[in-house]
């Protein structure tokens, strides 16, 4: 039997997987990235943020030019941090051996060490040198490291910094930024700072008391037109073996409220239970089912490191989004205890972007699939609350 590809992949998407509009978006931050000019993308999470990141480097290298992406989520220290800097120059810098053995030196904090795998592939990673302190004295010396390699660049090397804004929770964040700061602003290289932690990530480039103020062009990753985004998912069924109605399309965008992991969720585990038949509505809803169920576990992390108090706004949030969640009618319809406690959760909320305001300010989750999880999680309400499904003929 033959093994049929799912073609909505859940994970990065691969430098050779056709990647759904944000053209503009990816062509502006090219031009950035070749004027040598910082920027700031702003994303809810998983709404696709570093698989664009990760196709405008792979663009950029493409065009001649260096680039290089670091994770810096949940990083624990400045060492860390370092390290992992470090790790992903070497990487990059990995794919000429000829523009590695010229550049790698250039990174003094830390040698290079290349591993041979398994499979006869080869890793790189990081090792201190011994020549610098540990902590920011390390860091300083790494990122430093950066301007000295895109001088040697024909082109400025473009440096993408993926959630930046963890660095602010060390317990020497106002230190590190100053250093940062200061180390960075009169780089060629260009930088590009994103994350999922939005209001964080904000503040570090848009308050006055904040060392990288302004030190960045501030940009919000925006939704996908839902009519491309229907077409695309039409396509990779298609291209798969699998011929899907744009109404199921349009119904799995409007269901997940253009939000990139959840379509492509929902899109995954409609494909796997129908492929090569084409789905009906029915089918659509046991994948939305299906898909929310498969997220338990990372919601119920989410869930579980929450204070009690926030649990509670936001299950209320999830079954009602509101403008005003300490009003008083609100507040009681959801047993929610004092206002002071729903502004304090509320901040925690917002800090850790499980929620947020639109432009009406209405207050709701950014996770789709988390909002149907949490409606459902204890049978109290309606998976398929405000599913819009229209059925293509024969498919009832």
């Amino acid at each position: 039997m033959k093994v049929v590809r799912n073609p909505f992949s859940k994970t990065v998407i691969g430098d050779d997987e056709p990647l759904c509009n944000q053209k503009d978006l990816l062509a502006a931050l090219t031009m950035e990235a070749h004027s040598g000019n910082n920027n700031v993308l702003l994303a809810p999470r998983r709404a696709g943020k570093t698989s664009l990141a990760m196709r405008l480097a792979r663009d950029y290298r493409t065009a001649g030019g260096l680039a290089t992406i670091a994770d810096l989520s949940a990083v624990p220290s400045a060492d860390a941090a370092a390290d992992r800097i470090a790790t992903a120059i070497f990487a990059s810098l990995s794919a000429d051996n000829k523009i590695f053995t010229k550049l790698s030196r250039l990174v003094t904090a830390f040698v290079p060490i290349i591993t041979m795998n398994a499979d006869g592939s080869f890793s790189v990673s990081a090792s201190p040198s011994g020549l610098v302190k540990s902590g920011i004295d390390k860091l300083v010396s790494v990122v430093a490291s950066l301007d000295s390699i895109s001088s040697n660049s024909k082109t400025p090397l473009l440096v993408i910094f993926d959630e930046f804004q963890d660095l602010a929770q060390l317990t020497d964040s106002v230190q590190i930024e100053a250093a940062l700061r200061t180390t960075i602003q009169h780089h060629k290289a260009s930088y590009l700072f994103i994350g999922s932690r939005r209001k964080l990530l904000r503040d570090m480039f848009e308050s006055p008391k904040r060392a990288f103020y302004r030190g960045a062009t501030t940009r919000d990753l925006p939704l996908i037109d839902p009519a491309e985004f229907s077409s695309y998912l039409v396509a990779l069924a298609e291209a798969s073996g699998a011929k899907w109605s744009h109404e199921i399309a349009d119904s799995i965008i409007a269901t997940a409220e253009s939000h990139t992991y959840s379509v492509t969720a929902i899109a995954h585990a409609l494909f796997e239970a129908t492929a090569p038949n084409p789905p009906n509505k029915g089918d659509l809803a046991e994948a939305v089912k299906t898909a929310a169920i498969r997220e338990t576990s990372l919601f119920m992390s989410i869930y579980e490191a929450l204070s009690p108090q926030a649990r509670m706004l936001l299950e209320a949030l999830a079954a009602e989004p509101t403008k005003h969640p300490m009003a008083g009618d609100y507040m009681s319809r959801h047993k929610l205890t004092t206002a002071g406690t729903v502004r304090k959760s509320l901040t925690a909320l917002v800090n850790g972007d499980h929620i947020a305001s639109d432009e009406n300010g209405l207050i709701s989750l950014t996770d789709p699939l988390m909002t149907r999880w949490l409606n459902t999680r204890w049978g109290k309400r309606s998976m398929l609350r405000g599913l819009v499904i229209q059925a293509p003929p024969g498919n009832e």
